[in-house]
């Protein structure tokens, strides 16, 4: 299958998938949002902020690195390249979310 899809066809897929699965972050978006009046740290509030914004972010950045994939293999017209330099692409911010957990 992967190899009839063109990258037109896979990024609006990526797209019209990162729409559906981000109706829950914008959801959480919101209760973050509606929570912001109980922001002392240790209140429920505050947690339910931490939560949320941390759903939000893997959200966006599984959304950002699919598309890198697709923007690289529309680019150079090479699916298995694309996959190989992705894993360099995740394998380089892994180590810098390391590199900052370690501060």
């Amino acid at each position: 299958m992967i190899s009839s899809l063109t990258p037109e066809i896979a990024t609006l897929l990526i797209l019209c998938t990162a729409s559906i699965l981000g109706i829950y972050p914008i959801k959480k978006l919101i209760d973050v949002k509606e929570a912001r009046h109980e922001l002392r740290h240790g209140s429920p509030g505050f947690f339910r902020t931490i939560s949320g914004w941390t759903i939000i972010v893997v959200w966006l950045v599984t959304t950002w690195f699919l598309a890198t994939i697709t923007g690289d293999w529309w680019a150079t017209g090479d699916l298995d390249g694309a996959l190989q330099r992705s894993g360099r692409r995740l394998e380089l911010v892994l180590r810098i979310l390391a590199a900052l957990s370690n501060d």
